[in-house]
């Protein structure tokens, strides 16, 4: 599956010095802000993709649509996530279909917020814990379409570990 992810240099040079890379738990963004809504997508990425390698607890984050279309990240507003002149690497990766998860971005941010998650106006009403976290799985019917949700979707892709002989391309940039 052809994807595209945002690394730091350092990573992507780690990347080329080991042949593997693997989330590093000290380096999540937002870490401290969202620690539930990052278990609770390892657990996802567990039941429908497989359990991770050993000592491997958050996925690699990556992007499978971008803004409606499948291309590569418009990398003047990924810049803006990152400190100014710090040094990063867009990869264009080709990972096994099996070994990825996908799921709406803007969907993700109800997990992240740990709010629910509904499809229309009529929907967004109070609800219990069990049907909110049970509301997070629609963040992976990516087809799911509502005016609810009507901006250009744009699918992220998690996955356990990248591999050096996955990477098609390395786009270099600094951010602005």
């Amino acid at each position: 599956m052809l994807l595209w992810t945002i690394q730091h240099k350092a990573v992507y040079e780690q990347l080329l010095k080991c042949g593997i890379m693997r989330a590093d738990e000290q380096h999540l963004f937002c870490e401290d802000d969202f620690p539930h809504a990052y278990k609770w997508i390892a657990e996802q990425m567990s039941e429908r993709v497989g359990q991770p390698p050993r000592d491997v607890y958050y996925p690699v984050w990556a992007w499978y649509q971008w803004e409606g279309a499948r291309k590569r990240p418009d990398m003047r507003s990924h810049r803006r996530w990152t400190k100014k002149g710090e040094p990063i690497v867009l990869l264009t990766i080709d990972v096994p279909d099996k070994d990825v998860l996908l799921s709406d971005f803007d969907m993700w941010h109800c997990v992240l917020n740990n709010v629910y998650l509904p499809l229309s106006e009529k929907d967004d009403v109070n609800h219990t814990e069990t049907e909110k976290v049970s509301s997070w799985s629609r963040i992976f019917q990516i087809d799911t379409q509502s005016d609810y949700w009507d901006t250009p979707k744009s699918t992220q892709a998690t996955f356990w570990e990248l591999r050096q002989e996955w990477v098609l391309k390395a786009e270099h940039f600094i951010s602005a």
